[in-house]
């Protein structure tokens, strides 16, 4: 029970929608979070390095961690749900899989569940789709949210059971868990606090390392950077924050210094990752 509640399950957003001209035809980074896409009109072509698949009205496409081309029918019309379900360290909770097309009569609770939550972002958040870093909500309102995502999110955890998934390994050591929350609560403007981080958990520095890469496959740098990533993408999606302010809040010294280290990580700069 507690290795499961160390799960990071976070709603990035939701819409109903008909497929900007821009984007009907082109290539996108799926390779962050979870996709999955639910056609109520019209089809898509999606291909990655895994092929490709069709989706049509009345299906569910499961994005895999891909970067894909898309190509919707000018009749398109779809749900689009992006989100989190992963392990401390940024582990998928499922191993990796090639996209998926599930049938939505197979599944009606998918459909039906993603109706309502989209219904209830929409109420509240007029004009918006965003959730996790350009809103503002009272702890009650969020709770609203939490219980509409899980109900989806259960909904989608079992299809994806249903399809064949299996799920990866979760870190047993609680001491791997501790350390990876006192990274969570840490301050990304401040440098990769390594001797606090050790002297909390009651390791040195060499065997919190090792205790990473056993439970983690990373060590704790690359998951503070894993972690920096992640805001950064996040930012450069949902926000207009100048890449300035962005670099600063990750504690780099001037917004080239960042946009150097995003380009590294990220196989672009992060100017050209926000208009993508």
């Amino acid at each position: 029970m507690h290795a499961w509640s160390c799960l990071r399950t976070e709603l990035i957003w939701i819409y109903d929608h008909e497929p900007a001209p821009a984007s009907r035809q082109a290539t996108f980074d799926h390779r962050g979070g979870n996709w999955a896409w639910y056609l109520r009109k019209g089809e898509v072509r999606v291909t990655g390095k895994g092929g490709s698949c069709t989706a049509r009205a009345g299906q569910w496409m499961l994005l895999s961690r891909d970067v894909h081309r898309q190509e919707f029918s000018d009749d398109a019309s779809l749900i689009s749900v992006c989100f989190l379900c992963q392990w401390p360290a940024g582990s998928d909770v499922f191993l990796p899989l090639d996209t998926v097309v599930l049938d939505g009569r197979e599944h009606p609770a998918l459909a039906k569940t993603a109706i309502q939550l989209e219904r209830l972002v929409r109420r509240h958040f007029a004009g918006s789709h965003w959730l996790q870093t350009s809103q503002v909500a009272g702890y009650p309102l969020f709770l609203r949210f939490q219980r509409a995502f899980l109900g989806w999110l259960e909904a989608w955890f079992e299809a994806r059971l249903a399809s064949g998934a299996r799920l990866s390994r979760h870190p047993g050591d609680a001491r791997a868990l501790r350390a990876v929350q006192f990274l969570d609560d840490a301050d990304l403007a401040a440098p990769l606090p390594r001797a606090a981080l050790a002297s909390a958990i009651g390791l040195s520095d060499v065997q919190l390392s090792r205790l990473f890469r056993q439970q983690f496959q990373v060590t704790p740098v690359q998951y503070w950077d894993h972690r920096r990533l992640e805001f950064a993408r996040r930012c450069l999606e949902t926000s207009d924050t100048p890449l300035k302010e962005l670099a600063a809040r990750l504690g780099f010294r001037s917004a080239s210094h960042f946009s150097v280290w995003f380009r590294r990580h990220a196989g672009m700069p992060p100017g050209r990752y926000r208009v993508q």
